[in-house]
């Protein structure tokens, strides 16, 4: 018997009861239907946000969100390694409503608003609310892309982005995309494998969501 073979090994942890995936979460296992929309939320002489690549499921859709800097002499410092993220507040240096923001409006007023920090609706989100989840993103001083992921799918009507970024003197602008379309390219989506029910999907450094959710009431959460 070998030296590590005589080490009593510990006992295995106790197995943690599954947990079934929130319904907000999307779905792993699902192939989007696409949405042909792309609207320009800023554009300025020194910085330009675009939403566009909207992929739709059967319980919320995702978008990407591109923003770009101009490479003048004339903006000082660094730009990106996420924008919307709170560590971009320059150590503190920076105020919140500085940074950029995105928000989301529905037909029927529910809303939801970036944050700048990392809050989770666990499972308990409430029924009917709208929760904004970032996830993945990368990019340089000049470019970033990132996703954004809704849920639910929004009711008739359009609906509404809302972005503003003071530092570069955009106190706020809107675009809107179709909510009917959205809800159409839903029902495209392909179901490859149903849901395990005990699966929930893990939470990756690049994905966290950053703001949190509203109810149905006009007014209530972010003031958008």
């Amino acid at each position: 018997m070998s030296f590590f073979d005589s080490i009593p090994k510990p006992p295995p942890p106790p197995q943690e009861p599954s947990r079934p995936r929130p319904a907000w979460q999307r779905p792993d296992t699902v192939l989007p239907g696409s949405v042909p929309a792309a609207v320009m939320l800023i554009r300025t002489d020194q910085v330009a946000v675009a939403v566009g690549s909207v992929r739709a499921y059967p319980n919320g859709f995702e978008f990407t969100v591109h923003v770009r800097r101009r490479g003048t002499d004339e903006i000082e410092g660094p730009l990106l390694a996420d924008p919307f993220e709170r560590h971009r507040r320059l150590r503190g240096r920076q105020a919140a409503e500085d940074t950029l923001r995105l928000g989301i409006l529905f037909a029927d007023g529910r809303r939801a608003a970036t944050s700048g920090g990392h809050i989770w609706p666990g499972h308990d989100a409430e029924a009917g609310g709208v929760v904004l989840e970032q996830g993945g993103g990368g990019g340089s001083d000049l470019s970033w892309d990132s996703d954004f992921w809704v849920h639910p799918l929004p009711p008739e009507g359009p609906v509404t982005l809302v972005a503003s970024w003071l530092e570069y003197g955009v106190p706020e602008t809107r675009a809107e995309l179709d909510g009917a379309a959205i809800r159409e390219a839903a029902e495209q989506a392909v179901s490859l494998w149903p849901e395990e029910p005990g699966t929930e999907s893990g939470s990756s450094w690049r994905r966290s969501t950053i703001t949190g959710r509203t109810s149905g009431e006009p007014g209530c959460g972010a003031d958008l």
